[in-house]
């Protein structure tokens, strides 16, 4: 595998995007205009992975509230291409988001994920997320999700990994 490098999503990002997303989560990906919604709200908040000038992954994670008050983000979307999976990719793109909303000023961070999505479970646990529920339907009929949470205290980030979060 060469080198994948992370960093901030552009326009044109957006159609190999929208691919790798029907290609992971079917009739639940992200419709297109969600996607490019997202992006003029949210652009520093969505990571893709590139290996060989290739989008092999990406992340959506959005902070929530008011200007003042934006220390809670959701974690709504970690993507890996099939062909790049069990490379450290999905723990690559993690890692980047946590670290870029932290230097942010994000003190907390809630997702949901599939019970049945073991190794994104495992991914995020090992990550220092913890079980805090579960929600039958969360998606629709027959969709239910766990959720979790992960908090920091209320300290300086260490500063951005090698790969430079800190220009997200």
């Amino acid at each position: 595998m060469n080198a994948v490098k992370v960093r901030s999503v552009g326009a044109e990002d957006l159609p190999v995007l929208s691919d790798i997303d029907k290609r992971i989560f079917g009739p639940l990906a992200y419709p297109r205009f969600v996607l490019r919604q997202y992006f003029d709200v949210h652009q520093r908040e969505i990571l893709v992975a590139e290996e060989s000038g290739e989008l092999v992954g990406y992340s959506i994670a959005v902070r929530c509230g008011s200007d003042d008050e934006r220390e809670l983000a959701h974690f709504l979307a970690l993507g890996v291409d099939t062909s790049h999976r069990r490379q450290g990719v999905g723990r690559l793109l993690a890692e980047e988001t946590l670290d870029s909303l932290r230097l942010r000023g994000v003190r907390r961070v809630r997702l949901a994920v599939a019970p049945r999505n073991t190794v994104a479970i495992a991914l995020y646990e090992s990550l220092g997320f913890t079980r805090i529920g579960a929600e039958d339907d969360y998606y629709g009929p027959g969709e239910p999700r766990l959720l979790f949470d992960l908090a920091w205290p209320h300290t300086e980030p260490a500063g951005p990994r090698s790969s430079g979060a800190a220009a997200y």
